[in-house]
């Protein structure tokens, strides 16, 4: 819950503030409560200099004047969507089974990073001597976890060295250096870990920012297109997850395909997903896909329009509707009509939408159209 503070002296300015508060909250509800206070000293050891003031959650918005409903509403739009996994995008997750696949997912996923100047942490599921879900007490788990390891910085250096990046695993202990500016993070990390790999796929998905995976493989990740690990994935992820088909080479997203139904017409995923795709300069096509007969579809594109402020002569506003039993099929072949790089889902767990998610369906849109699947969770994807 957002702790709001309302800082004044019970005057007109603190009033107006209110008001403005309780209109701003009436048009972007947020699970809040609100505290007014008056009281000289409780101010002043709140930091607060000059009133009327607004803190949310103990951070200070505007002090010393009275904000607009337009502008409190774009604080909080700005506050939850700074707070989104996808909108910061700092750190990003590879899980990878030493598979050409894998390999694909690896490079598509170094290139997003340095991209947005991110970090890497490519991790393999190592679950193949478990007995009955428990790892050995055998040293040689461990031996055999070192042996893992190196194959697995291997398989990083050799796919890296494709397209001409070089990579040495980072020592245990690396050298003093000479002085705190060539302190600097490893681009990559290497992790082996122990589990069934959609365990540890999703223990690991709580602590990234984004998880990119490619779609076909062999062993631990991803036995089969959208099959056992990648479906699991995509339901229990703790943040969205990028599926790389086996095929696919990064290259920017120009044209993205959002398909969108009433259950995901929801403001702040809208803006996570625009936010995303400004940064490569691209546009986002909203699809509606619901069923024959279906209403409201006037109402859910002004929505659209009002979320998405940046449509001009360059990146126009596109907003289509398709109905019918073969919904992929249409979403496939708007893709290749308008030349889209990559599709986003918001999940869900009921109704019509349910239906287009589910794995045989999901897996039919990927091999169709052979693009890169973002698949963004409806609650999940926050920063805690």
């Amino acid at each position: 819950m957002t702790t709001i503070k309302i800082f004044g002296e019970r005057d007109a300015d603190t009033r107006r503030l209110r008001d403005n508060l309780t209109t701003a909250l009436s048009a972007f509800p947020l699970n809040s409560r609100v505290v007014e206070v008056s009281e000289p000293n409780t101010i002043r050891a709140d930091g607060i200099s000059s009133t009327p003031a607004l803190m949310l959650d103990g951070d200070v918005v505007v002090e010393g004047r009275v904000p607009t409903v337009e502008e409190l509403t774009t604080i909080f739009q700005n506050r939850y969507l700074f707070k989104s996994k996808l909108y910061r995008l700092r750190n990003i997750t590879v899980p990878v089974d030493i598979s050409q696949p894998s390999e694909n997912a690896l490079l598509f996923g170094w290139q997003l990073a340095q991209k947005l100047d991110a970090r890497i942490e490519v991790v393999y599921a190592m679950d193949s001597i478990f007995e009955g879900g428990m790892p050995s007490a055998s040293g040689f788990l461990s031996g055999y976890k070192k042996t893992v390891q190196l194959e697995l910085d291997e398989f990083i250096k050799s796919a890296l060295a494709k397209i001409d990046i070089s990579y040495e695993p980072p020592v245990q202990k690396p050298a003093e250096p000479k002085n705190s500016d060539e302190i600097a993070p490893p681009k990559i990390k290497s992790t082996v870990l122990y589990g069934f790999p959609e365990e540890v796929i999703e223990e690991c998905s709580r602590k990234t920012d984004l998880i990119v995976m490619g779609t076909t493989g062999r062993g631990n990740v991803a036995r089969n297109l959208f099959g056992s690990v990648s479906t699991e994935v995509s339901h229990t992820s703790h943040c969205p997850v990028l599926f790389i088909p086996a095929e696919s080479e990064f290259q920017g997203f120009n044209n993205v395909l959002y398909a969108s139904n009433f259950d995901s017409l929801d403001a702040l995923r809208i803006k996570q997903a625009v936010a995303f795709i400004q940064r490569f300069g691209g546009r986002i096509h909203f699809v509606h896909v619901g069923p024959a007969g279906e209403e409201g579809l006037d109402l859910e594109r002004k929505l659209f329009e009002v979320d998405y402020e940046h449509a001009g002569s360059e990146h126009p506003f596109l907003f289509s509707k398709m109905v019918g039993d073969d919904i992929v099929e249409q979403l496939n072949e708007y893709a290749f009509q308008h030349k889209i790089d990559m599709m986003v889902f918001v999940t869900h767990q009921r109704g019509f939408w349910e239906t287009l998610m589910h794995k045989s369906v999901t897996r039919k849109a990927l091999l169709g159209a052979g693009l890169p699947v973002l698949v963004m969770h409806s609650d999940d994807d926050m920063l805690k």
